[in-house]
């Protein structure tokens, strides 16, 4: 949110050329809240727009095509513009903005290390010294889940064509390797599309065990999930970790408080809730492995 705060001059300014770009929009349409991710880059440099439609269409259902504007690829050829528009249909819109400087404060790498990827293949950030601002704003009538996937074949577009060095998902609470995110985002399970929109802050607990905490389910109008394995069961801990998300995401609401789960028909684990261990003023809910 402070970066967001931060950049907030710049991306009134990119929003003007967005306006000034799209017809006017029907009185009666509803549209959700503009998702906003950073596309990180070696060196500073707007994708091609026919690069960005062709490493979009592998992505995205048959309803959803994108459109570049004519105008902001034009004014991209000749230097005079740090902003491609866009229209994704149905009725979806954005741009993607070129700031020739690295994320300030560190944050895209610090958030690296809350990725699944680097937790389980060790992936580094490499340095960036640019970044895009991709953004969408969809319709409010399509499920959240089908505008976090839109989003997501939209990310993983604009990192084919740029040649991205990381996505950081400030929303998702990780910066991922863009070759992971773009090898998952074709995949439409709900377990592989939680691996891109949530990512993990991971402890030791007390007894040696581990303790694994969500970051990114209030995107879906979600608690995050605090699962704890003791040492015995950590080895299955990550993939218990992720079926819960995708079994509470499928559900799309919160379990009650005292409800069980389980890895098997049999397994009775209740759920209860419990302030985060990184912020006490969330509740997350938690389920302890046997």
């Amino acid at each position: 949110m402070s970066r967001l705060r931060a950049m907030l001059p710049i991306l009134v300014a990119i929003l003007v050329i967005t306006i000034d770009a799209r017809p006017a929009a029907s009185a009666e349409a509803k549209e959700s809240k503009p998702k906003f991710a950073f596309v990180l880059l070696a060196k500073p440099r707007l994708p091609d727009g026919k690069d960005l439609l062709r490493a979009f269409a592998p992505f995205a259902s048959k309803d959803c095509q994108l459109r570049v504007d004519a105008a902001s690829q034009k004014k991209e050829h000749k230097n005079d513009s740090e902003a491609l528009v866009f229209d994704l249909t149905p009725d979806g819109h954005g741009f993607i903005g070129l700031m020739p400087t690295p994320v300030p404060k560190r944050e895209a790498d610090e958030a690296a290390a809350y990725s699944v990827h680097s937790i389980t293949q060790g992936w580094k950030l490499p340095p960036h010294a640019a970044h895009l601002i991709v953004s969408l704003t969809d319709p409010a009538t399509p499920s959240t889940v089908d505008r976090l996937a839109r989003f997501t074949w939209l990310l993983a577009a604009v990192a084919e064509a740029s040649g991205a060095v990381g996505i950081y998902w400030g929303d998702a609470g990780a910066t991922h390797d863009p070759k992971f995110f773009i090898s998952v985002a074709k995949d439409k399970a709900m377990v592989a599309r939680l691996m891109l929109w949530t990512g993990i802050n991971t402890a030791r607990t007390t007894d040696g065990g581990i303790g694994l905490l969500s970051t990114g389910m209030s995107q879906l109008g979600l608690p995050n999930l605090l699962l704890e394995a003791p040492r015995k069961s950590s080895g299955k801990a990550l993939e218990t970790f992720f079926d819960l998300l995708a079994y509470v995401a499928g559900r799309g609401k919160a379990l009650p408080e005292g409800d069980t789960v389980g890895r098997t028909a049999d397994e009775r684990l209740p759920v209860h809730y419990v302030a985060s261990p990184a912020d006490p003023t969330e509740k997350v809910w938690r389920v302890q492995l046997k």
